[in-house]
């Protein structure tokens, strides 16, 4: 295989430009004269010029997709086809032969393989055949695994179904297989489970997007909309139809998108159409498709364990071919033949390098998982738990994840007498007729499914407080949706204010058109008509800083900013309201083509509506317990500033109980920046020109000289992102507000922490919070779904405690992977000893002693290692993401050097005893029961039970070894075992281990003493490493040889910059 240009190549080469993407080669294929090639379970097509991604419809305006509204003809349907392939996410299940095979073919089975055969050549027939069935029975486990797997992964991605499309203007059912993009799609009024992507040209449409997006609250989706031209013709007004000309983007027009995977619970058909969506994706381009390819095609993860292991083995492979070279020279001195000097040499390798390092290594994260499935967190790419361990910096949504879902109507506040804002209302009788009362009874997406309200939480608290009802009509009508008072006999307020019945207007509101909330816009607005007037009305519900701004000037009252802020910074939700009357000229068809550009302007401002958001009962709590653990955390919310900022003073992300900080809002007014504290304006303290960092930190000193955190709302982070370097630097590093955030800058904000060495997680409950999900290094999702994908983990409970369980088990995971990283490497060299102890008199373990030891001794203790429970309280320090560093590798080479010690002490012990028999080789080195044999033995069984409970580490982040009662058991057993073997040896023990008997029982007590001087000097020399001096010590030295994290870089700069200019303030 050669280079060649891509016009001749038969395969290609894909290089990945995104880190969440893998490389490979695929082949050249070949259809009907296009030329393409599938990566990754997507098609990339010939243009003549180069390969390009076909992904479904691209670059589409809206009118565009209302000219496909008829249907597309059979030839284009074929055309299609043969572009985008069938409308299947197939997810294969290879068969179990398949599974074996490739499982037989990992390195880790193909070394098992050599060393059965070089076993059974060496006549250790019983431990190669208990190899031979563990490594069966283990990939008999594993490849059902995968194949449940692959059949959980290919029923969550089975959508076929019999749908209704139009085609050459005619309706008719096919198989959702047969979809191809640009086909016209009709959603049956009962709803239906979406086969693939589209757009929504006509009706409404009540969305479950629970499993995809995690989102509990089903979502509203509306037609893509028109612009009215109207024209004036023989003294009437006319309508022509025409699209808005916007270019169609599913990221930025959810509101209109329809997600393949998702359920339609119920449509909402315009008069005389059905519900119309446009198919713009199929099988893997779509939505869920993406999401599967995810779980195909993971991310590739950096974590140093998997090069620090690769790096150890090489070293071991330089041990095992000095003892290589050694056992040579020591068999052929002996007389051994060459054949069995070979295999003999070969033998020592597979002792040296232990082939189940990488699996042992997963442990941790196998029992991590299990531990959450129990507090009901579920993952779905493990890879991730390890990330968790070693997560520096949490990003929290907030209403929802921080607070709770549901929000209380504390009052209104209406325009009054004079353009003035009146006191609060605290109940909806005493509003009367007031025009906000029908804003908050019309400006909703709500609907009525099985006799229940459904829709977002604020709409429905919002709807009840009015005390009105929703009536849907069933049959087709020019208005959907009608709200009119209730009765209000039963109503306890009336009781004893009977005046108020008076003031309970008799009226009936149709809702004509809705326009849907989105975050880009923030805000919302419908379209309706009192069914006994004439005139049109509109009613537009966002942020008070949107309305403000979509509002005529004389209509805001002078205290808009005043009232505003006096509720904002208590920690209230905030919303406005504004509405104007439509020209009489307007009709209903005329409304629903209507730009919303020209809908959404020249308002008149109505008022505020206050809602409380309560903190979740264990929020704080939680907050505490993170902050606590040195983990930085920061809030990221499309909510207002000053309610973001409350909240965070609430929950504790602003510290403020041991050590209060200052929360300093950064501005940007006209060509300078302010900075200010909570936006008191007696602290404003503007920067021009000098942004660099001793200005920004000479701005800063000029607010406040406390500890500070910083505050941005989404317009102003965009500029400091954009342009100011180091300004986004302290930005990044002493943020912790950042509100008015669009889903596509909380994705950015996570990505540029990421940049800054941190690993980050970001906890959320929506779809808003997806992009951002993805991209973190840790993503958690609060859904009712356990098999949502919007996440690599999912936690049923709706709480952040799951993100301290989540730390929890992360980091008892990293100290578990380095636990039995080290036990396993000391198993490797015990054995690399003894065995050349062996070597060295001509002799070896024998076939018995060698299945005790890694069959009992090594897999017991190696099994029950990981099962230390996690602390129950998160330390303030992270663990070490890497397996092997200067610490460690001084604390193994000395255990390396106490272990020869000891067994070379037992071995020259035995030698000096009356009753020692030296052993004598027979031509091949050969094993037998000799004093050599047993004394060595005894020694290293010893050692391989001492080291399981040496080098399991417990506190800061694991359970003490003691409160491992496996490990104890484990532990207890087996020195029973040994303690009976040296002391009162069983006569068959002896015979089948091929023991001799130790005569003396000064002899017996000597060993034992030595076990135990073994066990307590490796404990010492545990202790002294950890000790604080040489801890420190160490960390200093790592320090200065190795590179820092960027963020601690960028932090020690900053530091510098910050005493400088302290230090120069206070000389003067």
């Amino acid at each position: 295989m050669s280079k060649c240009s891509l016009a001749y190549a038969k395969f290609v080469y894909v290089i990945a430009t995104d880190e969440s993407e893998l490389d490979g080669i695929s082949p050249v294929l070949r259809n009907d004269g296009s030329k393409y090639f599938m990566f990754q379970n997507m098609k990339y097509s010939w243009d003549g010029s180069g390969f390009n991604l076909i992904n479904g419809l691209e670059s589409m305006k809206f009118s565009d997709f209302h000219e496909l509204s008829g249907g597309l003809h059979g030839d284009t349907v074929e055309s299609n086809k043969l572009r985008y392939g069938p409308n299947i996410i197939f997810v294969p299940v290879p068969s179990y032969l398949k599974l074996f095979i490739l499982e037989l073919l990992k390195p880790f089975y193909i070394f098992q393989i050599c060393a059965v055969i070089l076993w059974m050549c060496d006549e250790y027939e019983a431990y190669a055949t208990a190899i031979i069935v563990i490594s069966f029975g283990s990939i008999i486990i594993t490849i059902y695994q995968q194949r449940k797997q692959s059949r959980k992964i290919r029923i969550m991605a089975a959508a076929s179904t019999e749908v209704t499309v139009k085609r050459d203007g005619v309706n008719m059912k096919v198989d959702s297989s047969e979809l191809v993009p640009g086909d016209v799609l009709l959603i049956p009024r009962e709803g239906m489970m979406l086969p693939c992507d589209g757009v929504l040209v006509s009706g409404m449409a009540i969305v479950n997007e629970c499993a995809l997006t995690g989102e509990s609250i089903p979502a509203t989706k509306a037609a893509i909309p028109y612009i009215s031209k109207l024209t004036f013709h023989n003294g009437e007004f006319d309508t022509q139809k025409v699209s808005e000309d916007h270019f169609f983007d599913p990221n930025v027009h959810k509101k209109h998108t329809l997600f393949s995977g998702t359920n339609v619970i119920q449509g909402k058909p315009s008069v005389e159409e059905n519900i119309v969506a446009i198919v713009t994706r199929t099988g893997f381009s779509t939505f869920k498709g993406s999401l599967i390819r995810y779980i195909l095609c993971p991310k590739p993860t950096k974590f140093e364990f998997e090069s620090d292991a690769r790096r150890f083995i090489i070293m071991l492979s330089s041990f095992a071919a000095c003892g290589f070279a050694y056992t040579f020279y020591i068999s052929l001195k002996l007389g051994g033949s060459v054949s069995k000097t070979f295999r003999l040499s070969l033998d020592l390798i597979t002792v040296v390098v232990p082939p189940a390092l990488p699996a042992a290594l997963t442990i941790g994260v196998l029992y991590a998982i299990q531990r959450l499935m129990k507090s009901k967190i579920f993952c779905i790419d493990p890879q991730r738990v390890n990330y968790c361990g070693r997560v520096q910096h949490i990003c929290f949504d907030k209403t929802g994840t921080l607070t709770e879902d549901g929000l209380s109507v504390l009052g209104v506040i209406p325009i009054g007498t004079g353009n003035k804002l009146t006191e609060i209302v605290e109940d909806s009788l005493l509003l009367g007729g007031n025009n906000i009362l029908i804003a908050m009874s019309t400006c909703h997406e709500l609907a009525i499914i099985n006799d229940e309200l459904v829709g977002d939480p604020l709409d429905i608290e919002m709807f009840k407080f009015t005390g009105w009802e929703l009536i849907e009509n069933d049959e087709d009508s020019f208005v959907p949706s009608v709200v009119r008072p209730k009765k209000v006999i039963d109503n306890e307020f009336c009781f004893s204010n009977p005046e108020a019945l008076l003031e309970v207007p008799e009226v009936e509101v149709g809702i004509i058109r809705t326009f849907p909330f989105s975050s880009n816009h923030q805000r919302m607005s419908v379209i309706v008509k009192n069914l006994d007037e004439d005139n049109l009305k509109v009613y537009c519900k966002g942020s008070p800083e949107m309305i403000s701004s979509l509002s005529r000037p004389e209509t805001i009252p002078e205290s808009f900013h005043s009232k505003l802020e006096s509720y904002t910074k208590e920690g209230y939700r905030v919303i406005a309201f504004g509405w104007k009357k439509l020209d009489p000229s307007i009709t209903w068809h005329n409304a629903q083509v209507l730009a919303r550009s020209k809908v959404e302007s020249d308002l008149n401002f109505l008022g505020f509506l206050v809602m409380e958001n309560h903190l979740k009962d264990d929020t704080t709590e939680c907050i505490a317990k993170l902050v606590d653990a040195k983990t930085r955390v920061s809030m990221v919310t499309g909510d207002n500033i000053l309610t973001a900022i409350t909240v965070a003073k609430k929950c504790g992300i602003v510290p403020g109980f041991y050590l209060k900080h200052d929360v300093i809002v950064v501005k940007r007014v006209g060509e300078a920046f302010t900075f200010q504290i909570d936006f008191n304006d007696d602290s404003i303290v503007r920067l021009e020109g000098n942004f660099s960092a001793g200005g920004i930190i000479e701005a800063i000193r000029q607010v406040t000289s406390n500890p500070y955190v910083l505050a941005v709302a989404e317009k102003d982070f965009n500029i400091i992102s954009d342009g100011y370097t180091d300004l986004y630097e302290l930005l990044l590093l002493h943020g912790k507000v950042f509100a008015r955030m669009t889903p596509g800058k909380k994705q950015k904000l996570v990505e540029d922490l990421q940049k800054l060495d941190l690993t980050v997680a970001m906890c959320g409950d929506g779809a808003n919070d997806c992009g951002a999900l993805k991209s973190a290094n840790v993503g958690v999702s609060l859904s009712e779904a356990e098999a949502s994908i919007a996440a690599p983990f999912t936690s049923l409970t709706p709480s952040i405690s799951c993100m301290v369980e989540l730390l929890r088990q992360g980091r008892a995971a990293l100290v578990t992977a380095s636990v039995t990283f080290r036990y396993m490497a000391m198993y490797s060299m015990i054995q690399f000893i003894s065995t050349l102890l062996h070597y060295n008199i001509g002799s070896n373990l024998t076939d018995h002693q060698f299945l005790y030891i890694d069959m009992f001794v090594i897999s017991s203790v190696a099994a029950t290692l990981g099962r230390a429970h996690p602390s129950k309280n998160l330390a303030p320090i992270i663990p070490k993401a890497n397996l092997i560093d200067l610490k460690v590798f001084l604390l193994l080479t000395l255990h390396v050097i106490l272990t020869f010690g000891f067994q070379f002490s037992f071995l020259e012990y035995i030698k000096y005893q009356p009753f020692f028999t030296p052993y004598t080789p027979k031509h091949d080195l050969k094993e037998g029961a000799c004093f050599e044999n047993t004394a060595v033995f005894l020694a290293s069984t010893n050692q391989y039970l001492l080291y399981g409970v040496v080098l399991s580490e417990g506190p800061p982040h694991r359970m003490a070894a003691y409160r491992n009662w496996t490990l104890m058991l484990v532990f207890l057993i087996y020195t029973v075992i040994s303690v009976l073997l040296v002391l009162q040896p069983i006569q068959w023990l002896n015979d089948l281990l091929n023991l001799v008997s130790l005569e003396s029982y000064t002899v017996r007590a000597t060993f034992l003493i030595m076990m135990a001087l073994n066990f307590t000097l490796a404990l010492l020399l545990e202790m002294v490493f950890d000790s604080r001096a040489v801890t420190t010590f160490l960390e200093n030295v790592r320090l200065c040889s190795r590179r820092r994290e960027k963020y601690v870089r960028l932090s020690t700069e900053w530091e510098h910059v910050l005493e400088e200019f302290d230090t120069k303030n206070f000389y003067k």
